[in-house]
């Protein structure tokens, strides 16, 4: 990580957050030099195996939706180690997004706020290197699917699920306008329902934050929506989302919060669940995570598996290795 710290990263950071980002984009198309470097990045612990819906993980580290949300280099973020990877979020048709600027960086607290939008180049484009990608016995796909309506969350389940191992139905961006309507426990059941009738994969429902700032607990409308899941045989929930914050220097005013902050949220809202519904439902936990031993904690809390975003953009493509083998220490010390 050290080349990564001194070297790389300054470079990145001198660039303004979005142009940083698509440079990154370009370096991790190269998916022949990561295939090269992939050794570096290679730690394998038996210790380490799970399970999560039924499929065999070779770690519980997953790469969370919306860094490549084109799915441009899925296969050169294999070669980093994680034991699953998510591509998207995809919807129907392609969207520009929101306007510029759009993604900050706060360096002091070592996160993001972003308000994307869901930029992407839509559905049939990411169906097309779906079919292109290697072919790899191993390799965990998830793809993040969203939509405002039920017919186009459709449409993108009947087309890409074919292609993957899973789908992770995004119903949470706080950036994109017309999607809080699934937060609703009748329309959520009406989409899973739907969802149901073609379902060949597990469906994952990425959740937004819930924990009620008055008394640490559950909101009324988190529970309805996880009664939603358990009612509907969803597969996995994932908790969460990032936080939604106002910023001006945001072009539409407001985004949503990831990074190292949100950790202590997602143990607390990790510990919540399990607590209220222990194994009756799987969960993968997401937001703020960075080292072996915060996974260590959200496993002990009863997570299935953690998913990463942020902390790839400020430890760097090594981060995976040096938090598996942390957590083997940690699972075997145990």
């Amino acid at each position: 990580m050290s080349f990564y710290s001194n070297i790389a990263r300054p470079v990145l950071f001198s660039l303004p957050p979005e142009k940083s980002q698509h440079l990154a984009e370009l370096l991790l198309q190269q998916s022949l030099l990561w295939k090269a470097a992939s050794k570096l990045f290679s730690f394998e612990d038996e210790f380490l195996h799970t399970e999560l819906a039924g499929l065999k993980l070779r770690n519980p580290i997953g790469l969370a939706a919306g860094f490549d949300k084109n799915i441009q280099f899925l296969s050169s973020m294999e070669y980093l180690g994680f034991g699953y990877v998510i591509g998207g979020t995809i919807t129907k048709e392609p969207r520009p997004g929101n306007p510029s600027p759009r993604l900050l960086r706060s360096r002091k607290d070592k996160s993001l706020i972003n308000s994307m939008g869901f930029p992407g180049e839509g559905l049939q484009a990411a169906a097309k290197r779906l079919q292109n990608l290697p072919v790899s016995p191993s390799a965990i796909r998830i793809v993040s699917i969203s939509g405002t309506t039920i017919e186009d969350i459709v449409t993108c389940q009947t087309t890409i699920q074919t292609l993957c191992s899973a789908i992770e139905v995004n119903i949470s961006s706080p950036n994109t306008a017309g999607l809080r309507i699934f937060q609703e426990k009748t329309h959520l059941l009406k989409l899973l329902e739907a969802l149901n009738q073609n379902k060949k994969v597990p469906i994952f429902v990425k959740f937004p934050p819930f924990i009620d700032s008055h008394d640490k607990s559950m909101t009324t409308e988190i529970r309805d929506l996880i009664e939603a899941c358990l009612k509907s045989e969803v597969d996995a929930i994932t908790v969460a989302n990032t936080i939604p914050v106002e910023d001006k220097r945001l072009a539409v005013g407001k985004g949503g919060l990831s990074g190292s902050k949100l950790f202590e949220n997602t143990l607390s809202m990790i510990n919540i669940i399990k607590s209220e519904y222990g194994d009756k439902i799987n969960v993968n936990a997401c937001g703020g995570v960075s080292t072996g031993d915060q996974v260590y904690q959200l496993i002990k809390a009863g997570a299935n598996s953690i998913q990463l975003y942020t902390s790839l953009v400020y430890e760097g493509p090594g981060v995976v290795k040096d938090i598996k083998t942390d957590l083997a220490r940690l699972l075997k010390s145990q």
